[in-house]
């Protein structure tokens, strides 16, 4: 496999790795993660069924009230959170979530944003997401 690498925008800076979860509508964890399991309870998200826990979460823009990232916070606390955040356009659920981990937990959750239209087309769940800053790199 050839690493893949691309560029965006770092919200929050950090670095993680690990499986894709690739949502392709509106998201958000207030109502819409089961923070003590990670999953998505969605039930308008094509990812529901599917775990949050350790994964580097896809979605286009977040949805939804700022509780959002209170709900986030929660799976921080309760060990159930994504590894990174991936948005097309900036969720500042998901900021201010990431925020909070670091403050309260000491947790570093990388959250980031405006790549290339082609990582956000051609991105699949279960693909291995390395993130590094503003950057991100996928084994292809």
């Amino acid at each position: 496999m050839k690493p893949v690498e691309f560029a965006g925008r770092s919200l929050i800076g950090g670095e993680a790795s690990g499986p894709a979860l690739v949502s392709r509508k509106a998201f958000t964890f207030a109502h819409g993660v089961d923070p003590n399991t990670g999953v998505v309870t969605d039930v308008r998200s094509d990812v529901r069924g599917e775990s949050v826990k350790g994964r580097v979460l896809f979605y286009p823009y977040g949805k939804g009230s700022t509780t959002a990232s209170a709900w986030f916070l929660e799976t921080v606390r309760l060990g159930k959170a994504p590894a990174a955040i991936v948005t097309e356009g900036p969720d500042l659920s998901a900021v201010i979530g990431s925020v909070l981990a670091r403050v309260v937990y000491g947790k570093i959750i990388p959250v980031l944003c405006s790549f290339h239209e082609d990582l956000y087309s051609g991105i699949r769940s279960e693909e291995i997401v390395k993130v590094s800053g503003s950057r991100l790199t996928l084994d292809r």
